[in-house]
C-alpha cells in the first residue's frame, strides 16, 4: 500500500508516491473535504501497513470527528490513534504560550511509545492551533520551522490541514508561510459552472514526486472519497 493507493483514483493523479518524511499541506475553503481526505488517506494507508499513525484534532471532539467520517463512508483503522486537543480551545489562556511545545511533546511521546512503526501524523487544523497563539508572524514562523524539522528528524510523514477562505475556485490561492515550509501542497476546492458545483483536488506541488497538476473531481461515495477525471 502506498499513500497514492489509499483513495480510489488518487493513483491516477500521482505517478510516484508521496515521499516518506515529507510535510504536506492540505488546504482549501470550508466544506472542501480536507479532514475527510486526510483522514481517509492515513487510515486506509495504515490499515494495509505494519505501521501506526496519529491524527490530532483541534477542530472537534473525537466523537464528533468519527461521526463525520462515518457519514462519508470513511472507516477508522485501529492503527490510527486520534488525539483530541479540542478542549485546549476552551483553556487557551493557560496554555497558549507553550501549545506548540505541548503538541510536539505529545507527538514525540506517542512515537516513543509505539516505536519506529509510528510513521505518520496529521494536524487538524493549523487555523485552530493558530487561534490559540499570540505570536507575531516572525516568531510563529520560527516556531513552526522548528516544529516541522523535529517531525522530519523523527522520520514522520506529516499532513497539515489549513483552511483558506480567500478562494474556493481553481484560481491559485495565496498560501502563506506554510507553503514555504511544506514539501507538498494538496489543494481542495469548489468549482462552480452554472448550477453545477463540484469539489475538486489538485496537487500544487510535491517535491521529488511526479504528478498531475490538473484539477480532479473529489466526490463522496458509499465507501468513502474517490477521485476521478472531470470536465471543468
Amino acid at each position: 500500500m502506498r499513500f497514492m493507493d489509499a483513495i480510489d483514483g488518487l493513483n491516477d493523479v500521482f505517478e510516484t508516491d508521496i515521499p516518506k518524511n515529507s510535510v504536506v499541506l492540505v488546504t482549501g475553503a470550508a466544506g472542501t473535504l480536507k479532514s475527510g481526505f486526510t483522514f481517509q488517506l492515513l487510515s486506509n494507508y495504515l490499515e494495509e501497513q505494519d505501521e501506526y499513525g496519529l491524527y490530532i484534532t483541534f477542530e472537534q471532539s473525537k466523537e464528533n470527528h468519527l461521526l463525520n467520517m462515518e457519514s462519508m463512508g470513511i472507516k477508522l483503522s485501529n492503527k490510527l490513534h486520534i488525539s483530541d486537543f479540542s478542549d485546549y480551545r476552551v483553556m487557551y489562556d493557560d496554555f497558549s504560550e507553550d501549545l506548540i511545545n505541548i503538541l510536539e511533546e505529545n507527538i514525540i511521546q506517542f512515537k516513543e511509545h509505539i516505536g519506529e512503526k509510528c510513521t505518520c501524523i496529521a494536524v487538524d487544523s493549523l487555523g485552530a492551533l493558530y487561534s490559540l497563539l499570540d505570536d507575531e508572524p516572525h516568531d510563529l514562523r520560527k516556531k513552526m520551522y522548528k516544529f516541522l524539522e523535529t517531525l522530519r528528524r523523527e522520520n514522520l510523514t506529516t499532513f497539515l490541514i489549513l483552511e483558506e477562505e480567500k478562494k474556493s475556485d481553481m484560481s491559485d490561492p495565496s498560501t502563506g508561510m506554510e507553503g514555504y515550509l511544506a514539501d507538498g501542497i494538496i489543494e481542495l476546492g469548489l468549482h462552480l459552472k452554472g448550477n453545477v458545483a463540484n469539489r475538486y483536488m489538485r496537487v500544487r506541488k510535491m517535491r521529488a514526486t511526479a504528478h498531475s497538476m490538473e484539477p480532479w473531481i473529489l466526490a463522496v461515495s458509499e465507501n468513502g472519497l474517490k477521485v476521478y477525471k472531470g470536465n471543468f
